[in-house]
């Protein structure tokens, strides 16, 4: 996961949580999906034109370059995943935990950029963003994601 992450950041210009957030869904949808029996050439819809959407894009591999990503503007942060083989689909959405974590790195990111460079507050501001980040980058899936088939029981909680 550490490459692709590093894949993400150069592909994204910088890391946020937008990005890990997307990379997290893309990949657990992905695996979800396998394991449901999915087959055949996944495709994707995602429901907020936004920051996810490259992460989706690295994680998943569905590009808006190989037709396999739609992206619907509704300000929804949700991923349905479609194998094209037989037709299984599932959605991912972020748990409520990592919805709250991703809104206190927005509100620090915008404050620490309020304040001068190098300063006490600021470095401190970023190091607390930092932590954000490796969470969202390193706790189980399950604690970030929630995953489920359409009108079934979730996979992963």
């Amino acid at each position: 996961e550490a490459a692709l992450l590093s894949r993400l950041e150069a592909f994204h210009g910088h890391v946020c949580a937008g990005s890990i957030f997307g990379a997290r869904l893309g990949l657990a949808a992905k695996v979800g999906l396998k394991a449901a029996g999915g087959t055949g050439k996944y495709t994707a819809r995602y429901y907020d034109l936004s920051c996810p959407v490259d992460g989706i894009q690295v994680s998943a591999g569905t590009t808006y370059g190989n037709a396999a990503l739609v992206v619907e503007d509704r300000d929804e942060h949700r991923l349905v995943l479609t194998a094209a083989g037989n037709h299984l689909q599932v959605e991912a959405r972020l748990s409520k935990k990592a919805e709250e974590v991703g809104l206190k790195s927005r509100e620090l990111s915008k404050k620490a950029k309020t304040l001068t460079s190098g300063t006490r507050e600021r470095m401190l501001l970023e190091r607390e963003i930092e932590e954000i980040y490796t969470w969202l980058k390193t706790a189980p899936a399950e604690e970030v994601v929630v995953v489920a088939m359409p009108n079934r029981s979730k996979i992963h909680r």
